[in-house]
């Protein structure tokens, strides 16, 4: 073999290296279903969701919608805008400079890291308790200032002002769904 063959075979075979290389990171095992302003919502945790529905279902003596259904669509949207909001609401509170702790969240879980229902915990009620426990936190510092005559005006003025923040919030955050996870019918 000549020198310029060599070379044409080493630059061949390092170039269907690279293109493997490029093909076999195209095809992630845990896809993207949606950015939420920068940020990804991966199908894994989207099934965590699912799978956290479909066992208290199972619980309460009931079936889960099979998954090629209209209904199990309309839930797994419905989850995916939850999972959505709770992104939401982290990057707020990061801007914000307010944070949950591991220990925070497990404390408020109970004893055992039961939830309030005595069930044993998973991840999406763990991110359940966690984005309660920031949603307070940024209540707290969206209303701090707010007062009023009476404890229910009070409560009044500081809801109100609650809506504004998380409306402006969903309004300003960039959200994009991957084909097949938009919401809607």
């Amino acid at each position: 073999m000549t020198r310029t063959r060599l070379a044409v075979v080493a630059v061949l075979a390092v170039g269907g290296i690279i293109a493997g290389l490029l093909l076999s990171s195209g095809g992630h095992s845990n896809p993207a279903v949606a950015h939420v302003g920068g940020e990804t919502i991966t199908r894994d945790q989207l099934e965590t969701a699912i799978d956290h529905f479909r066992r208290e279902a199972n619980a309460e003596g009931t079936t889960f919608p099979d998954e090629k259904s209209a209904r199990f669509r309309t839930i797994r949207s419905r989850l995916l805008s939850v999972l959505v909001y709770r992104k939401e609401l982290a990057q707020a509170a990061r801007r914000l400079g307010l944070r949950v702790t591991n220990i925070q969240v497990l404390r408020r879980m109970g004893p055992s890291g039961e939830g309030e229902e005595g069930s044993s915990t998973d991840r999406f009620q763990y991110d359940t308790v966690k984005t309660q426990l920031l949603y307070e936190r940024i209540y707290a510092k969206v209303t701090r200032g707010i007062s009023a005559p009476t404890t229910a005006e009070l409560a009044a003025l500081k809801n109100a002002a609650m809506k504004r923040y998380v409306d402006r919030l969903e309004r300003e955050t960039q959200v994009r769904y991957e084909p097949g996870y938009a919401p809607g019918p």
